[in-house]
């Protein structure tokens, strides 16, 4: 076990089960309450005080307010952070029986997560174009990761069941 050196301690998984609960949560009410809610106080030019470069006619001036509207979130941002966060406690952190087996199992499941990933990416490069492509890369951020923890904890479940029923034959 010469790799888990860079794993989290095994309660960080409770809690980013806890922090992806909520960010569930936090990601139903945003946009189910969306048109009801007044999320003006997200405006991120006015928080970092973006809108005194506005108006100078530059390029740097013109990226900017294309990037920024006035209508810009911060509850995505901070949901976006959440969904990160209770990702990398989840599948980065230790667990009870950890072996060299389940070593192998996280290495596979990593490098099979980054196959899939890069597999939809590459159908996503062919069929989507224009403003639904960037959707489809700022969901990328978050599929290499949550990929990784469907496959390896769908194998851990497969090898754990047929690990039992061995043990009853």
């Amino acid at each position: 076990m010469k790799n888990t050196r860079f794993l989290l301690p095994n309660g960080y998984k409770k809690a980013g089960w806890w922090i992806f609960g909520i960010t569930i949560v936090l990601t139903i009410f945003r946009f189910t309450f969306q048109d009801q809610c007044d999320f003006s106080m997200n405006n991120i030019r006015e928080l970092f005080g973006m809108e005194r470069l506005e108006g100078n006619g530059d390029l740097f001036s013109s990226l900017l307010s294309s990037s920024f509207g006035p209508n810009d979130d911060l509850l995505l941002t901070f949901i976006g952070i959440l969904f990160v966060v209770a990702g990398i406690f989840i599948g980065f952190s230790r667990n009870k029986e950890d072996d060299e087996f389940i070593e192998q199992l996280r290495y596979e499941s990593l490098i099979l997560s980054l196959y899939i990933n890069s597999g939809i990416v590459l159908l996503c490069l062919i069929f989507v174009w224009g403003f639904p492509f960037l959707w489809v890369m700022m969901l990328n951020i978050f599929s290499t990761l949550y990929v990784f923890i469907l496959c390896f904890y769908i194998r851990l479940y497969h090898n754990k069941r047929s690990l039992h029923y061995e043990k009853q034959n």
